[in-house]
C-alpha cells in the first residue's frame, strides 16, 4: 500500500507526520501549498484513508515498513 509513494510524497508524509501545515511543508519543500494538497490527495488514496487524522493513525500503527 504505502510502499507506492514517491520520494516526495514520502518526504511530505513525513513533515504531515511532524504536525506542519500545507503551508509550512510548502515552503520546506519549495512547492506550492496546493501542490502540496494535490500530494497529500494522492497518499491518502494510497494508505487508504480519507483525513490528515486518519493518515497520522496509519503511520504510527501500521506503517514501520515506510521508513519515514
Amino acid at each position: 500500500m504505502g510502499n507506492d509513494l514517491t520520494k516526495r510524497e514520502q518526504e511530505i508524509l513525513k513533515w504531515l507526520i511532524h504536525g506542519m501545515s500545507n503551508k509550512e511543508i510548502a515552503e520546506k519543500e519549495s512547492i506550492s501549498p496546493r501542490t502540496v494538497q494535490k500530494h497529500l490527495q494522492r497518499i491518502y488514496q494510497c494508505l487508504g484513508v480519507q483525513t490528515r487524522a486518519e493518515a497520522i493513525v496509519f503511520i504510527h500503527q501500521d506503517g514501520k515498513h515506510l521508513h519515514l
